[in-house]
């Protein structure tokens, strides 16, 4: 058997050499991975619930056996055709060779061995999302009814957790093979407004399930009142979060997909590169201008203390975590910056970066800004050679990657990485195919 990824379908076929495995059961296997994909999204969507149900039952070490899925995912979608016709998946040969290089790297300038592995961890999720997307793609109508489920899930958490006050897991505390760890983080923003996190871990968690998913149920939902629902509710959700990065960016996407209905040239290419320029463009200014030096806190309302906090503290001092010397080009390396250092050498310099381009930055260096931007160049491949759904749907998630990561570093969220890989999934599908034409 043969599987191959042509950007539009999974196609399979006998080889002519290798063994012969029915079209039916490699089907089977495919939607069995899907569903797999399907459990451990679910599992992020209800993570705070899920956590609490462990530690309640003595077993909250198992939350990690999830992380099998993505890893056996990767061997059996990476053994299939190397079996059947000794030929390697690039999609996941070409990724999972960029982090060993990094990681290789990241042991010589003296990363702690375990940051490395937390770093492998983190970035295995976009591999694991550019194998699955071939499976995705062919099942869109699911994949995109899916969506909807969890939208309806989280939003609901949400609301539950405004109107019931707070729920049994907030803050609850436990220790794991890790050290402690809450079900979810109990916390609150200027004048005591608490950040609600309903089902999921985190009040930004949710509100990252809910701009992704809630676009994907825009695509989904075509009526003008199903629509005005939606929006109504995800808004509504996202403003009780406090995430004030996604009340920025959620109507922006929602206005472009609105406007792309009727205006069908409207590819979004240069809305996603004026975002991703942004997200890369505004922290530079402000570390090599040294604006945040300027600025005091007072001059910020309490509701905005967390952009003045980016400005003068998290994102300059990103930037010493680079090495010195030529080094810094290839940066800090994987488990340089984030939660990782808490797990390594490096906790009392921990830096959760809170931009998405400072965290591919300091973890990769230049070619991390490759990485990062080459998503946004695919925008008009995307839109030649995939159907309105794909493309509308490459573009919302584009416009939440980019846009709420202004202000937050996602990549570390599971959910959000394995979304952005589905995208990098769709965007190397497509310059293959424009290759072979």
């Amino acid at each position: 058997m043969n599987a191959r990824a042509d950007g539009l379908a999974f196609e399979l076929r006998p080889s002519r050499d290798g063994p012969r495995v029915p079209v039916s059961a490699a089907r089977a296997g495919d939607s069995l991975l899907c569903a797999l994909l399907g459990i451990y999204l679910a599992s992020l969507v209800f993570e705070g619930l899920l956590r609490y149900a462990l530690a309640a039952s003595g077993l909250p070490n198992a939350i990690y056996l999830r992380d099998a899925i993505p890893v056996v995912t990767l061997v059996v979608l990476f053994l299939r055709p190397l079996l059947a016709e000794g030929k390697v998946d690039l999609t996941i040969a070409v990724p999972a060779a960029i982090l060993a290089f990094h990681a290789a790297y990241s042991a010589v300038v003296g990363v702690a061995f375990f940051a490395i592995a937390f770093g492998l961890k983190i970035f295995m999720f976009i591999p694991y999302g550019m194998a699955m997307w071939p499976l995705v793609r062919q099942r869109l109508d699911a994949a995109l009814t899916v969506a909807c489920v969890m939208f309806v899930a989280t939003a609901a958490g949400v609301f539950a957790n405004f109107f019931f006050g707070r729920l049994p897991w907030e803050g609850l505390e436990y220790e794991t093979a890790f050290g402690t760890v809450s079900t979810t983080r109990l916390w609150w923003m200027g004048d005591l407004v608490p950040r609600l996190p309903g089902f999921a871990r985190t009040s930004f968690n949710a509100a990252m399930i809910l701009g992704i998913t809630g676009l994907l149920a825009l695509i989904r939902f075509r009526q003008p009142m199903a629509r005005l629902a939606i929006v109504a509710a995800a808004f509504s959700a996202i403003i009780l979060t406090t995430s004030k990065g996604m009340m920025l960016v959620f109507p922006l996407a929602v206005l472009w997909l609105l406007l792309e209905d009727y205006s069908p040239w409207m590819k979004g290419s240069g809305l996603v590169m004026t975002l991703c320029a942004a997200t890369l463009g505004l922290p530079l200014v402000i570390v090599y201008l040294d604006l945040g030096s300027a600025l005091r806190a007072s001059s910020f309302p309490d509701v905005l203390l967390s952009v003045w906090d980016r400005f003068s503290d998290m994102w300059p001092h990103a930037f010493d975590l680079l090495p010195e010397g030529p080094h810094a080009l290839l940066g800090a390396g994987l488990g340089s910056i984030g939660t990782p250092q808490m797990f390594g050498d490096a906790a009392h310099r921990a830096n959760a970066a809170d931009n998405f381009s400072i965290f591919m930055m300091i973890s990769f260096g230049l070619p991390g800004l490759c990485y990062y931007v080459a998503p946004a160049l695919s925008v008009r491949r995307i839109a030649a050679s995939q159907p309105a759904p794909v493309h509308r749907a490459y573009v919302a998630l584009l416009l939440i990657a980019y846009g709420y990561g202004m202000s937050i570093n996602m990549v570390e969220e599971s959910f959000f990485s394995i979304c952005f890989g589905l995208c990098c999934g769709a965007a190397a599908a497509a310059w293959v195919r424009e290759a072979q034409t």
